[in-house]
């Protein structure tokens, strides 16, 4: 219950904001404006990596607008673009390779056949850790973004390491401790690869151990994830 009246609380104040427009048309009508602001894409934009979509991207970037992100694909598709960015900048970090794994992997929830074997707490729980990280990590990608300084070898290790730890001891901590034992159950048996969701988890990165301490979180996404992340995108 208590966390329904967190995910409606959610739901009212993002739903207010800009958000990815099916058409032009569709966006026309509802703001009576012509031209699309630079916030703003189209569905197709951003399906096509258009000029549009990267743009807008760089707009909410620079002008801290991660409301403008309403979905777990919007934000899998702009953690796309910004490891695209960053490589081509020359950056080794590989946490935002990391968010676009984990994001392709929690948008399949919505899909067949993992919808039907997901209840809506869990989806909702998903939801909003796929929110509250991304708008936490939107002013220090914004940073790496605009930094003339190019993060390889120890520093980008850092950078790394900074943003797992905070990930998971604040971010990501704020939302465990107020997950159902049900709900908890079910995302360790998700993360560990069990029974269906042996398809959903590849061997490689299965989790071990109490999912529900940060620290096994952060050393798991430390020793495990990254280095399947780091190998799988190169």
């Amino acid at each position: 219950m208590r966390y329904h009246l967190v995910f409606l609380i959610f739901f009212c104040t993002t739903s207010f904001y800009a958000k990815e427009w099916k058409c032009l048309k569709t966006y026309q009508k509802a703001t009576h404006k012509q031209e699309l602001s630079p916030s703003d894409w189209l569905k197709s934009d951003r399906k096509q990596q258009t000029s549009v979509w990267k743009n807008a991207n760089i707009y909410n970037l620079s002008h801290q607008k991660p409301e403008e992100y309403l979905t777990i694909k919007q934000r899998k598709d702009f953690y796309l673009w910004i490891v695209t960015e960053l490589k081509a900048k020359g950056h080794d970090v590989v946490w935002p390779t990391m968010a676009y794994f984990i994001s392709n992997k929690l948008r399949l929830l919505e899909c067949f056949p993992y919808n039907l074997l997901t209840s809506k707490d869990m989806k909702a729980y998903a939801l909003k850790g796929s929110e509250d990280v991304f708008v936490n990590s939107f002013k220090s990608l914004s940073l790496l973004y605009d930094s003339k300084t190019i993060l390889k070898g120890e520093a980008a290790e850092k950078w790394d390491e900074h943003q797992l730890y905070t990930e998971q001891y604040v971010w990501i901590e704020a939302i465990y401790k107020m997950i159902d034992a049900k709900s908890l159950k079910h995302i360790e048996r998700i993360a560990k690869g069990k029974s269906f969701y042996s398809i959903f988890v590849p061997k490689a990165i299965r989790f071990e151990g109490d999912i529900s301490k940060p620290e096994e979180r952060y050393n798991y996404a430390i020793n495990k994830l990254k280095p399947y992340c780091k190998n799988r995108y190169q």
